[in-house]
């Protein structure tokens, strides 16, 4: 797996990595990770990077579905 973008954000690290003829568009927040896999000839890096930027408030908001259901499923 090889790094080729990292997004800029205020609160999550954005990364956009090329595995497998697949780029990997992901959101990570604290212990919690979003991953998006896209081919590569339907995709460049400047369009993923702009899509990236468009979903941001979204994954946010997943982030913050993801916590709290493993905070209601996590307790004894």
């Amino acid at each position: 797996m090889r790094t080729v973008s990292q997004i800029p954000h205020p609160l999550m690290r954005i990364t956009v990595t090329s595995w497998n003829e697949k780029y990997q568009l992901r959101f990570e927040l604290d212990r919690y990770e979003q991953v998006f896999k896209v081919d590569h000839d339907a995709w460049d890096i400047p369009a993923l990077e702009e899509l990236a930027k468009r979903m941001s408030e979204s994954v946010m908001h997943g982030f913050v579905a993801m916590r709290a259901g493993f905070l209601e499923h996590s307790k004894n």
